[in-house]
């Protein structure tokens, strides 16, 4: 496989990927050596290869520039088994990916530097845990998952919900992503910027996807980044948002290989799909 790194005693922690309110159940295994993509943290196990979860880092935006401070007024910071990102979509809802679960995660809003309080920022922890109930670890298909917050946020000029999409967005539509991610390092020597980044992309036609990713794409994931490289989500920063037109797009799911090259976009699950799922949760569930 391309782009392989060889790491010697790693050890491996594999999720039976059921969403549970408290715990972590997972098969370990010990390898004297291993070979392991770039993409380490960034994705899951498919069937047909090798990745991994992007859960347990921030990630990166390659390419990126700071944001401008709570711009992105939406964007979630999750702290909990795993670190991730997220999006305020209502009062007293997040949504992330389902691969996100784990742990008593607490939500961050209003942050822009993560390494002060601002005024600004609001903390609430989470009531409920609604994983698609289709969602697959073994392909990523529905990565998806709302969070219910146990009290409603306070809209503010810091905190404010973004829209969903009313259709998907067309190819070549420009987008932002964002997130607090990797800005050197190799796996366990990695270092984080204080600010959140940002990052324009464009959406990638589902034939271009599917030809960078054979087996992988399925209709509920989209590609968004620069043909010719340069500009991605990388390391992490799953259930981050992909925004376009001011609607939530997609959610940063999964990568492969080596982060903003060419003709390896990266895949974010396609929320246009499941708005109606995401109403329906939201009003079964009001408080």
């Amino acid at each position: 496989m391309p782009g392989l790194k060889e790491l010697a005693g790693v050890l491996l922690l594999a999720s039976t990927g059921k969403c549970r309110r408290k715990g972590f159940l997972a098969t370990l295994s010990a390898f004297a050596s291993l070979h392991l993509p770039w993409s380490l943290f960034i994705s899951k196990i498919p069937k047909h290869g090798i990745m991994f979860c992007a859960s347990q880092s921030r990630g990166m935006i390659i390419g990126g520039y700071p944001c401008l401070p709570h711009s992105q007024n939406w964007q979630a910071f999750l702290r909990g088994t795993f670190i991730c990102g997220g999006v305020l979509i209502a009062p007293s809802w997040v949504v992330t990916a389902a691969h996100c679960f784990g742990g008593n995660i607490l939500v961050h809003l209003g942050k822009h530097n993560l390494n002060t309080r601002g005024k600004g920022q609001q903390i609430r922890r989470v009531a409920q845990y609604f994983c698609h109930p289709q969602y697959d670890r073994s392909t990523f298909n529905n990565d998806i998952m709302l969070l219910k917050l146990r009290r409603p946020v306070s809209i503010s000029p810091t905190v404010a919900p973004l829209g969903l999409p009313s259709a998907c967005s067309a190819p070549g539509t420009t987008c932002i992503v964002s997130g607090w991610g990797t800005s050197a390092g190799l796996f366990f020597t990695v270092t984080y910027p204080d600010v959140l980044q940002c990052g324009n992309v464009r959406i990638i036609s589902q034939e271009q996807c599917t030809a960078s990713y054979p087996q992988y794409i399925t209709g509920n994931m989209v590609c968004a980044g620069v043909p010719e490289g340069g500009v991605d989500t990388c390391q992490g920063d799953s259930g981050g948002p992909l925004v376009c037109n001011q609607q939530l797009e997609g959610i940063v799911s999964w990568g492969l290989e080596k982060c903003a090259q060419r003709n390896r976009p990266g895949v974010y699950t396609r929320v246009c799909n499941y708005v109606t799922w995401i109403r329906e949760v939201m009003q079964w569930n009001r408080p």
